[in-house]
């Protein structure tokens, strides 16, 4: 059944091991050595999809997502960086209409209008 969720939570950077691409990445972490899946079309959508709301890639980066669920009223869209390289989040979306992924692109997006 679809809600209004309300999130808060940090994302940190899984950070590459040298020369390694984003898909060399995801499937180390799957921890397989062929991709033999016809539903998927790369080890990101695997991870994506097999680790649903505890990974999000953004911008070419595999962020690790912390959260706690908060109650919820009207839609925020809310990021910023720590010191440390990690980011805080906040998002409180309609989960019919919206899904976590999209709800912390719509923060980077927000972010990036702040900045102009």
């Amino acid at each position: 059944m679809s809600e209004t969720v309300y999130y808060k939570g940090t994302l940190t950077e899984v950070y590459r091991l040298e020369n390694e691409t984003l898909e060399d990445q995801c499937k180390r972490i799957l921890q397989v050595e062929e991709f033999n899946d016809d539903y998927y079309d790369s080890f990101q959508e695997m991870v994506l999809d097999q680790s649903y709301e505890r990974y999000i890639v953004q911008d070419g980066i595999l962020y690790a997502v912390q959260r706690q669920e908060l109650n919820s009223e009207d839609s925020l869209f809310n990021i910023s960086k720590n010191e440390d390289g990690t980011l805080n989040f906040e998002v409180r979306y309609y989960n019919g209409g919206c899904s976590f992924d999209e709800a912390i692109e719509y923060a980077f997006e927000n972010k990036k209008l702040e900045e102009r």
